[in-house]
């Protein structure tokens, strides 16, 4: 059951691009200061932001790094509290600049329009690195998850790897995500492009938003993401294994 809560809330924070950052107000004697802003996860559970250090919440930081992130689903209707969310509390700091540019990089896959932001020199990547997580997922799911259980093992593949997957992928197989995209999404496109890749699952870009989708289990090697890939494409194409 834990287990469960644990991939559950992974899900969900992957699943979505943005939450309500907290942080304790300078200017307002350590009230606590709330600001919606989008988000990168990455496959051990560390949450980046790329963020001006003119807006309040990075002023907030600069004095005191507590922080927490709260991630929910949405009601579209009924009761909200029937449904998921995640409260990441932990300590902001800033991205060493020697790790900073490739996770910008990756950032701005996932959110072209910050390529703006890099050029306006006054944006920098922010860490958060969790202590706990609170996950509930409806009534009677209600979770604490300890810093061991939320932060995973490195990726099983180098950046160079990564990167030659992605390509691949958006250069030989756009007929295949596109039936992915609709299978799971339900979102007619004739070419979304992959935006990120995960051991937990991919992105797929189309219409300017990013939608993610799990792999049936973790993928340990590039072989085990291509074999991922093809049960998908089969399963998208009504084909039996």
């Amino acid at each position: 059951m834990r287990q469960q809560a644990l991939h559950d809330a992974k899900t969900l924070v992957f699943t979505k691009s943005s939450g309500v950052m907290s942080t304790l107000s300078h200017n307002l004697r350590g009230y606590p200061f709330g600001s919606v802003a989008p988000y990168m996860c990455d496959e051990q559970g560390r949450i980046y932001f790329f963020i001006s250090n003119i807006a309040q919440h990075t002023k907030n930081l600069q004095h005191d790094s507590r922080m927490s992130l709260t991630v929910f689903d949405a009601a579209e209707q009924g009761d909200q509290n029937e449904h998921g969310r995640v409260t990441i509390v932990g300590d902001g700091r800033l991205v060493d600049t020697d790790k900073a540019e490739s996770l910008i990089d990756k950032y701005i896959v996932l959110y072209p329009e910050a390529q703006s932001y890099r050029n306006a020199h006054d944006f920098n990547l922010w860490q958060l690195d969790a202590i706990r997580v609170r996950y509930i997922g409806g009534f009677g799911k209600i979770f604490w998850l300890e810093q061991d259980e939320w932060l995973q093992p490195s990726k099983p593949w180098d950046e160079e790897q990564e990167q030659h997957m992605i390509e691949h992928m958006n250069g030989d197989h756009l007929d295949a995500m596109s039936l992915i995209l609709k299978q799971h999404c339900n979102v007619n496109d004739p070419s979304p492009i992959m935006s990120g890749l995960l051991p937990q699952g991919f992105y797929l870009q189309s219409q300017q938003r990013n939608y993610y989708i799990a792999f049936n289990a973790l993928c340990d090697s590039p072989m085990a993401v291509r074999k991922a890939l093809v049960k998908l494409t089969k399963a998208a194409r009504g084909e039996s294994e």
